[in-house]
């Protein structure tokens, strides 16, 4: 396969972002399913069609979120997604991309397929393994 085909059909084409702001109840309308504590990318479940006041893009069932805000949120737990969003200030910017070949939401899949340093996939791997490590490696304090 040529690099310019690779490079054309590559997942990361295929992302885009969503632009969401709160409810008058403080709430955005979906549920968000997946998280690292599972194994799996943060993804959206049941998108509730009224309920969320997206101002520009689209969220849809099944789609990975990559960040919220400009965070990477991929290797987080489900628990961490929620309070970046909560924590963020209107508008909320989602980047999503959705599942299928290269990426679904299987994180260990993703984390054992081989790239070169310095591809976007690589570097996306090593931010999926600095989330997950924020989770797994228990603070260490140090006595003087």
């Amino acid at each position: 396969m040529s690099k310019s085909l690779t490079k054309k059909n590559h997942w990361t084409n295929k992302v885009h972002e969503a632009v969401v702001t709160r409810s008058i109840e403080g709430e955005f309308g979906f549920e968000l399913k997946g998280g690292a504590e599972i194994g799996q990318f943060p993804y959206f479940g049941e998108v509730k069609q009224g309920k969320e006041t997206v101002q520009s893009g689209k969220l849809a069932q099944d789609e990975l979120l990559l960040e919220v805000n400009e965070t990477p949120v991929a290797g987080l737990t489900t628990r961490d997604v929620l309070a970046v969003i909560k924590h963020g200030k209107d508008p909320i910017r989602f980047k999503c991309v959705k599942q299928g070949g290269m990426v679904d939401k299987d994180l260990r899949h993703y984390l054992n397929l081989r790239f070169s340093k310095g591809s976007v996939d690589h570097d996306h791997q090593q931010i999926i393994r600095d989330n997950l490590y924020l989770r797994t490696v228990p603070y260490a304090q140090t006595c003087s």
